[in-house]
């Protein structure tokens, strides 16, 4: 293995693939997955936002949520759509990702989750709340999130 020293009390030993070998019998238990989730809504990339809930994941066991993020293809002309993240019907962020006409096309825009641990059985769940959307197309958000294999 190769060292990596950030600092005295911290040693990093990353895990290449060439210091595995072929019989290791590494337990599949010990990955971790790293999954990136999305939701387009049922949409096209020219169909304008309509309000709309997506179930997104149902976790098979414990796992944690680590990023939200959401944008539009197109924000048109007088727009006013928010994403909204949630778990067993409950929002697990500080606050909704709002994006109005004002900002950046196809630009993705990030929310702050509070409440990032996942259950098995919890139900997470994607909405999109449109106020006025005027021109405005192609909605689409992304959620990442860690969880260890099932064998």
């Amino acid at each position: 293995m190769s060292q990596q020293t950030l600092n005295d009390a911290l040693i990093l030993y990353p895990v290449l693939n060439s210091d595995i070998s072929s019989g290791a019998n590494i337990s599949a238990s010990k990955i971790q997955q790293h999954k990136m989730i999305s939701s387009d809504f049922g949409l096209d990339p020219d169909d304008t936002p309509v309000a709309k809930t997506k179930l997104v994941y149902v976790a098979q066991q414990s796992a944690t949520l680590t990023t939200f993020r959401a944008m539009l293809a197109d924000t048109g002309t007088t727009t006013n759509v928010s994403f909204d993240l949630k778990k067993n019907g409950t929002t697990v962020l500080t606050a909704t990702v709002d994006i109005t006409n004002s900002q950046v096309d196809n630009t993705m825009y990030a929310a702050t989750i509070t409440s990032t641990s996942l259950s098995a059985g919890d139900v997470v769940t994607v909405e999109l709340a449109v106020t006025s959307s005027t021109a405005a197309l192609g909605p689409y958000c992304e959620i990442t999130l860690n969880d260890s294999y099932i064998g």
